[in-house]
């Protein structure tokens, strides 16, 4: 498993910001993907359109992610292209930094597309292309672009993952049978970062800081398996840290995934 990655800026909501499409589908435009609700998408009837994200300055860029309703079908076969630029350059020629045509890597069930970035780059603009089969439409409900922390010794053992299933359940009283409301369920991840040192420690209560229980973060469990282990959601409560010895803390937390 690869260091844990945790992330609290995301630049698509910075103010100035804009974004544009190369095709959308009636009042569903790519201005939709910083709305912190994903449901309500970008949504494209074009399965090579693109997308143009202008920060309005260089910004530091740790990882790239997409996330995909799961309301609706998203795309699990074809490629998206990533290309980074700066304050100066042409958005699209990836002169910061290009992928290349890389799998859309999404997991059926789960609906993020995730790259995380070897080294932070410096980029004013963020430029996407879709190359996808199998779908009418693409719906992206979030965009996420910015810094990550990681920590040096990664996570303590213990960790939990599961299902928050809020659909309702009813028995007939005569004939017995169940009645069931489904409705959308969403991931809880619960995780410890241990050993910290004392700058870690700084970082992830200035995470919590800024964070809160209001805004959201993005957390990737293991960027090996990106498609599976990745949450855009918020804390269940401000995390708490505690000095485990002289210079080393640990930090709990309790993220639930954003619907």
């Amino acid at each position: 498993m690869a260091l844990p990655v945790l992330g609290v800026v995301n630049h698509v909501d910075r103010s100035g910001t804009v974004l544009t499409a190369s095709d959308t589908a009636g009042d569903l435009g790519p201005s939709n993907m910083v709305n912190p609700i994903i449901a309500r998408p970008w949504r494209t009837t074009s399965l090579t359109a693109y997308c143009t994200i202008d920060f309005g300055a260089d910004v530091d860029i740790g990882v790239l992610a997409l996330r995909f309703p799961r309301n609706t079908a998203f795309p699990t076969a074809g490629t998206v292209q990533h290309q980074l630029d700066p304050n100066g350059g042409s958005a699209g020629a990836g002169a910061t930094y290009d992928s290349g045509a890389v799998s859309i890597n999404t997991t059926d069930g789960y609906g993020y597309h995730v790259i995380v970035l070897g080294s932070e780059y410096s980029a004013r603009y963020w430029h996407f292309t879709f190359n996808v089969s199998g779908v009418s439409f693409v719906d992206v409900g979030r965009a996420w672009a910015g810094p990550v922390f990681r920590s040096t010794y990664g996570l303590a053992y213990g960790d939990q993952d599961t299902w928050a299933d809020p659909s309702l359940r009813q028995q007939g009283a005569r004939s017995g049978a169940v009645y069931v409301d489904r409705l959308e369920p969403w991931r809880v991840m619960s995780d410890s970062f241990v050993a910290l040192s004392n700058s870690e420690r700084s970082d992830v209560r200035e995470i919590a800081r800024q964070a809160g229980v209001a805004n959201q973060v993005i957390f990737i469990r293991d960027p090996n398996t990106v498609s599976t282990e990745t949450v855009i959601g918020r804390f269940r409560s401000v995390p708490v840290w505690s000095q485990q010895q002289w210079g080393r803390s640990v930090s709990s937390f309790v993220i639930e995934e954003s619907l």
